[in-house]
């Protein structure tokens, strides 16, 4: 039986949890049969991966490669995926420029297979560092298998102070947290955010989440976000959302008083 993150009861409270004890917990995952076989196949099959077809319908490199970008549900999706790889990426017309969601880019770079689908020499993948994100990737999803809440914070604390470094104007950092499915997410419940709010334009969506950050925080800028602090925030008022939304209350109160003990 594969080993079990605990995050407590999840939400803020589990968070802080995870904070204490993240660290011994995950070299015990590490060790975890799944994790070392995973681990092994790719070490020894992704060096010899020539071209972009080699890596796709290959199941098991495949699945390492697409959960240490966070796009497991592309599993099935191998056209596609060999198309992403594909593309190039100094191409501003191409493919994988042309959508939303950089992960895809991200995952193109990384295994430098554009020049037709072929390997460029000069560009071979850190098989190292792929290795470390499908861990850590797989880590937040053994937690996200039951509180999601904390699994999409865990990305956040990671990717946004990369995004908010970078030399992107501030509305294509809005953007492209707009068109990333786990960032929107934590945005949108951080603010309370209706159902109904993704049917706006989307011009009118990065003008009202600059409105309510600013509210939030005094700034509407995306690149506060290279403090740590400042992303702290943000995530305590999304998971504090989360286990609000999700504590059965017995009384108006019940589950601030809960949180709020919890937190001390």
């Amino acid at each position: 039986m594969s080993y079990l993150v605990q995050a407590g009861s999840g939400g803020y409270l589990g968070w802080k949890f995870l904070e204490r004890t993240a660290d011994t917990q995950r070299i015990t995952f590490e060790k975890g049969a799944q994790i070392q076989r995973s681990r092994d196949y790719f070490s020894e099959k992704m060096p010899n991966v020539k071209q972009a077809d080699e890596l796709v319908s290959d199941y098991r490199l495949l699945q390492v490669a697409l959960r240490a970008f966070g796009l497991d549900g592309d599993i099935n999706n191998r056209l596609f995926i060999r198309k992403i790889l594909e593309s190039d990426p100094n191409d501003e017309t191409s493919l994988v420029n042309k959508l939303s969601d950089k992960r895809y880019l991200s995952l193109n770079k990384a295994f430098g297979l554009s020049e037709a689908g072929t390997a460029d020499p000069n560009k071979a993948p850190d098989v190292n560092e792929i290795l470390d994100l499908y861990v850590t990737r797989s880590f937040e999803k053994n937690i996200g298998e039951r509180y999601q809440e904390i699994e999409l914070g865990l990305n956040a604390r990671r990717e946004l102070p990369i995004l908010a470094a970078s030399t992107s104007s501030e509305n294509t950092k809005w953007y492209q947290i707009l068109g990333s499915k786990p960032l929107r997410k934590v945005f949108e419940g951080a603010f309370g955010m209706s159902a109904s709010f993704g049917q706006l334009p989307i011009d009118r969506q990065v003008e009202e989440m600059k409105t309510r950050l600013e509210r939030m925080t005094g700034s509407a800028d995306i690149s506060q976000f290279t403090a740590p602090e400042m992303a702290e925030a943000l995530l305590k008022n999304y998971l504090l959302r989360s286990q609000i939304s999700s504590i059965s209350i017995s009384s108006p109160y019940a589950a601030a008083l809960t949180i709020l003990r919890g937190g001390r």
